[in-house]
């Protein structure tokens, strides 16, 4: 929807049309929250990507599974499986020969 000519709305209302001239305000006025609601939801969503960009940054893959490193430390490790099918850092479970993931159920000979 285009912008709101207030010289528009301003004639509309020396005309008389006043009921005119409200309802192009209440378009307005939706559209506006609308715009509004989608501004605040790609915020959100840059502030993810932005996120993941920095997570990924800091993610070292072994060719098994994903260390966090963060200050020099190691951390870790996450599974490679939740990572890349959800973008979720799940945490290894040690097992007796294996590291488990309790999510996904897939488990790792680390």
């Amino acid at each position: 929807m285009a912008l709101p000519n207030y010289k528009d709305i301003v004639e509309l209302i020396k005309k008389g049309s006043t009921l005119e001239a409200q309802e192009i305000i209440m378009d307005h006025r939706e559209s506006f929250l609308e715009l509004q609601e989608e501004n605040l939801n790609l915020r959100e969503e840059n502030k993810e990507l932005k996120k993941n960009i920095l997570l990924k940054e800091e993610l070292d893959f072994d060719g098994m599974v994903y260390w966090l490193v963060s200050k020099g430390e190691k951390i870790g490790p996450f599974c490679q499986k939740c990572f890349d099918s959800d973008n979720k850092l799940i945490r290894l479970q040690t097992g007796n020969k294996y590291r488990d993931c309790l999510v996904c159920h897939s488990y790792y000979d680390i």
